[in-house]
């Protein structure tokens, strides 16, 4: 198979200046390419981005002595020149003095040889351009001739070019190699190959799945046809794109879809690096050096003939990779389809260019039992023995990796007892290959261990510190009889780890030798929290996703298992810097699956949690649990584990499932249900229709004293009653309606008589009568502490209700829709806030508050000494002076007016204030500059967000000093802010604030 490359590089401490200077620069050349033509004296930038494509270069040269004498830099010329940014204002001053001190010739000479070719793919045609509309015409129309008398197509090419990608994917693509330390152990694509499932993650049929050849049908016409396929490790996202290429490559096949491009380029991520253009990358990796298609032959097919590219590995080679990104953006070969790979989460900042989104689906038990019958009669053995293995409980969650299942079926082939963690699976294969290689050299297992693993070990190390996947020839020249110990097969000798988890797992091995000291001092360097930085006006995007530390640690983790002081100090840290004993958010389907989730998946690893890291655990356990419906595998298997632990009191967890498959998601929720130390709080349903929504309420049980107790579905897709009576269990304490409809008022009617605790419609439609009077019934239980009643469109909403909401003698958190009231709703209101027992209370209003709902807000504050979560919308701050006396924890301020620099004044009055939102604050400058005073004075801050703050650089000091001082800050979002007097120095000023370890920044 082709060779995977190098891998995306990270900046790993934000505390190195090194790695800040690294990040700024890197951004700085998004911008560059953003705008193409910007200053050269900006910044350095490289070689790849400023060179003209080798068929403009030719045309140049072969034309120059025409243009010599044919040319006046005119005026005009070097105007239209400077504003489409071919030239700088330096390069004027220069031409303008060789005319001056020499001739017009020697200055012609000079922008032909030094300038134009060194000024970007655009800057051909906009010198064209520019002749045209300088009263030159006849020198481009001269320059548009000779290419297309030098461009046109051969009609034999194009056959040619068919024929030898057709051979190079029939000769390189037939054998999947899954070790690559055993390049014996290769598999038949044709004969072994599982087609993949895939599950559409955009656009309307969200969470449908389709099979590999329909994720081509999905490209529309004339679009921008841009395809992402994201994958766990292993999951055969390489696989894939090696079977659409070898079966485009095949005659016949029931591969419609990709039999109907003309041609299908299939290129590594790490494969465009250091080009000039695409048709240089295909035709040093994909062609023959004695080939005789030039570049600008290349160059003139893909742009004339229906292509598809496909670009595995973006997560491997993003940085330093410009043709990449100009790929995705649109900027370049807009036309063409382009089908990208990558990791989960590493694309989230360029999702907006894609038409569709996938994610591969792991195998399924069918599929598993489909694999390794192929993998039995490619090897001529028994299946039953593999059969028998996809039985066994121990191994069942690694089955549904194609990758780990391979492993699987080899340790089985070698009567090897099987493992049920990636990391005793990896040390499985890796004690075979060190048997196989002892065997060869006549060598003790241990002496090869000694003397030439541990070596590769410390290689992959470094290339892992360095952010790459390949070692290179020369690092592995370093290692003794290293071809006698990994047999790498000829036509990859240059490169010997083709698969990116095999490198982690060595580099751990090299971490796992290492002195406990410096090992420690490695895991305090490590960042552990996301952040995602985009200024769109200063092209700068960057972001670091966490969880690519995870398969290191993991395996870290794993191999130190039978040393629980060391295990216990490492996981202490890791609870440290990612706030695991911290309150989470509520759990919705934004939320992900984050930092505080890296405890979950290296547990994971462990066959069992010693007592020493138990302990550790429980004592820093926090209030509650969420399981996101983005948790992977490793995560959920984690969480098992710690679900099983002496958790006392027990913890709430709550679970959000989407899009899994049903035997998946349904399994794993009867294995949290069973589990005795944790309480089943709270599940968020998806359900696609009726019947799914009655199915899986019935095999989970729940509303059952031994199941969840309180239930949210969204019901944006359920369309009328299910065939059969729906019912909610008798224990029933939670009901979240998402999107409610009248049409399903026989949800409500299942949940009366129920001892409701929490009563939730959110985002709902006008109610009819039937509705109006299940809604009256369930609102006279007098157990409920959580009300929530709020629609977007029906203003009468809360309004109707609010006599019921009174009468609740428990309530504590109140969401409602009030728009004007009469009077007598204004006493009910007062009556409700003056009982004092709320602790959150949010008011929605699509319009600004009445006289009297200010007057009753700001005369039942001063005695709601309970209340510690306020959340308001369109207030005048003015109007509520009262705020001040409340003892808040959290304070939202969605829609203010222009005064809400009167909050500053405010904010010191809250001392224990842990959580603010402020959105839509259309600022002056000496108003935030008071604001963010005021806000560093809340030293309990841990959560800080904005939304459509105005950020320029007069303020970015205040801003760099407000975070600077709120140390106990752990999240910093700041969403659709208006930068528009934002300069790249002001940026530079902010980032290491932004990119401050342990803070989780969301800005853009």
């Amino acid at each position: 198979m082709y060779r995977k490359n190098e891998r995306i590089k990270k900046n790993k401490n934000d505390k190195d200046p090194k790695a800040v200077v690294h990040s700024t620069s890197e951004l700085k050349l998004r911008r560059s390419c953003e705008s193409e033509y910007s200053k050269e004296t900006s910044r350095t930038r490289s070689n790849v981005e400023f060179t003209m494509k080798d068929c403009h270069k030719e045309c140049l040269l072969k034309n120059r002595s025409f243009m010599c004498s044919e040319i006046s830099l005119s005026a005009v010329l070097l105007a239209k020149l400077t504003e489409s940014g071919v030239l700088t204002d330096e390069h004027l001053q220069k031409l303008q003095n060789i005319i001056r001190n020499e001739s017009m010739k020697a200055a012609v000479l000079h922008f032909l040889v030094e300038l134009l070719p060194k000024r970007g793919s655009k800057a051909f045609d906009s010198f064209l351009e520019a002749l045209c509309e300088s009263q030159q015409k006849h020198v481009a129309e001269r320059l548009k001739k000779w290419s297309r008398d030098n461009y046109s197509e051969d009609p034999g090419t194009f056959d040619c070019l068919q024929h030898e990608l057709r051979t190079y994917y029939e000769d390189k693509l037939k054998f999947v190699y899954t070790v690559p330390w055993l390049p014996t152990e290769r598999f038949s694509l044709k004969d072994t190959f599982v087609q993949r499932r895939l599950r559409l993650t955009s656009g309307d049929r969200k969470g449908t799945e389709v099979e590999m050849d329909e994720i081509l049908a999905s490209v529309g016409k004339g679009r921008n046809k841009r395809i992402l396929v994201e994958g766990d490790p292993g999951q055969g996202k390489s696989t894939l794109c090696q079977a659409l290429a070898y079966a485009w490559s095949q005659p016949g096949g029931e591969t419609e879809n990709i039999k109907s491009f003309d041609l299908v380029i299939l290129l590594h991520a790490g494969d465009l690096r250091g080009q000039n253009s695409v048709a240089e990358a295909i035709k040093k990796h994909l062609l023959p050096i004695d080939c005789d298609i030039t570049s600008r032959q290349l160059e003139e097919l893909v742009r004339t003939k229906n292509v598809l590219l496909i670009v595995d590995a973006f997560d491997e080679a993003s940085n330093e990779n410009e043709i990449l990104h100009q790929m995705i953006e649109g900027k370049l070969l807009k036309h063409k389809t382009l089908l990208i790979t990558s990791r989960p989460n590493f694309l989230q900042n360029k999702l907006s260019h894609f038409e569709s989104t996938f994610a591969v689906e792991g195998y399924d038990k069918n599929e598993q039992l489909e694999y390794v019958k192929r993998y039995a009669g490619h090897k001529n053995i028994d299946s039953a023995l593999f059969v028998s293995m996809l039985k066994e409980k121990s191994v069942r969650d690694l089955c549904n990796n194609p990758l780990n299942l391979t492993l699987l079926c080899l340790l089985r082939e070698e009567d090897t007892q099987l493992m049920n963690t990636r990391t005793a699976l990896y040390t499985s294969i890796h004690s075979i290959i060190k048997r196989k290689a002892s065997e060869r050299m006549n060598l003790t297992p241990a002496q090869v261990e000694e003397s030439l693993l541990r070596p590769l070990y410390q290689i992959a190390f470094e290339a892992h510190q360095k952010n790459e996947i390949v070692v290179r020839e020369k690092d592995f020249k370093k290692v003794e009889n290293f071809e006698q110990v990994c047999q790498p097969p000829p036509s990859r000798s240059e490169i010997w780890v083709s698969h990116r988890s095999m490198l982690e797992f060595l580099a751990a091995k090299h971490l796992a030798q290492m002195d406990r000291e410096e090992r420690l001092k490695w895991m305090q360097h490590l960042r552990y929290v996301d952040y995602i930085i985009r200024v769109i006006r200063l092209a700068i995007e960057d972001h670091f996703d966490a969880r690519q530390n995870y398969p290191v640690l993991g395996f870290l983790f794993g191999l130190l298992e039978e040393d629980a002081e060391e295990l216990t100090q490492m996981a202490s840290l890791v609870m440290k810097e990612t706030h695991f004993s911290s309150k989470h958010h509520p759990l919705s389907f934004r939320s992900p699956c984050g930092a505080s989730h890296q405890l979950m998946r290296l547990i994971g690893e462990l066959n069992d949690v010693p007592p020493e890291l138990e302990d550790a655990i429980i004592k820093r356990c926090p209030p509650h649990i969420n399981i996101h419906h983005r948790c992977s595998a490793s995560c959920r298997r984690g969480i098992l584990k710690l679900c099983n632990l002496r958790l006392q009191p027990l913890i709430p967890l709550n679970v959000y499932l989407r899009y899994s498959r049903k035997e998946e998601k349904i399994s794993f929720v009867k294995k949290l249900i069973k589990c005795k130390n944790i309480e089943s709080s709270k599940i968020c349903i998806y359900p696609h229709d009726d019947t799914q929504l009655r199915n899986i309420v019935r095999e989970l049980r729940i509303g059952q004293a031994d199941s969840f107790q309180q239930v949210s579905i969204y019901c944006g897709n359920i369309k009328g009653n299910p065939c059969e009576e729906f019912s909610l269990g008798e224990n029933l304490r939670g009901l979240e309606l998402d999107s409610f409809e009248p049409s399903l008022s026989y949800i409500l009617e299942a949940a009366l008589d129920k001892p409701l605790t929490s009563l939730h419609l959110i985002r709902c439609d006008e109610l009819d009568d039937t509705c109006n009077s299940l809604l009256h019934r369930l609102l006279r239980n007098q157990h409920l502490q959580s009300v929530q009643l709020w629609s977007l469109s029906w203003e009468p909403f809360g309004r109707l209700f609010l006599t019921d909401v009174a009468q609740l003698k428990n309530l504590q958190s109140l969401e409602i829709t009030l728009e004007d009231s009469t009077e007598e709703e204004m006493r009910i209101w007062k009556a409700i806030l003056k009982r004092n027992k709320l602790i959150k209370l949010t008011i929605h209003s699509g319009f600004k508050y009445s006289p009297s709902l200010y007057s009753v807000l700001n005369d039942s504050f001063l005695s709601m000494s309970s209340l510690r979560e306020i959340h308001l919308e369109r207030v005048d701050i003015i109007d509520l002076p009262n705020l001040r006396h409340l003892d808040l924890v959290n304070f939202s301020l969605l829609y203010p007016d222009n005064r809400i620099a009167l909050l500053s004044d405010i904010l010191c009055s809250w001392p224990n204030l842990q959580e603010l939102r402020i959105d839509c604050a259309f600022l002056a400058e000496c108003s935030l500059r008071k604001l963010f005073e005021a806000i560093a004075g809340c030293h309990r801050l841990q959560i800080l967000r904005f939304h459509w703050l105005e950020i320029g650089d007069s303020v970015v000091p205040f801003m760099c000093r407000m975070i600077e001082s709120l140390k106990e800050l752990r999240e910093f979002t700041s969403e659709d802010q208006k930068d528009e007097s934002l300069t790249e120095e002001g940026f530079k000023q902010l980032e290491p604030f932004l990119k401050r370890k342990g803070l989780d920044t969301r800005v853009f």
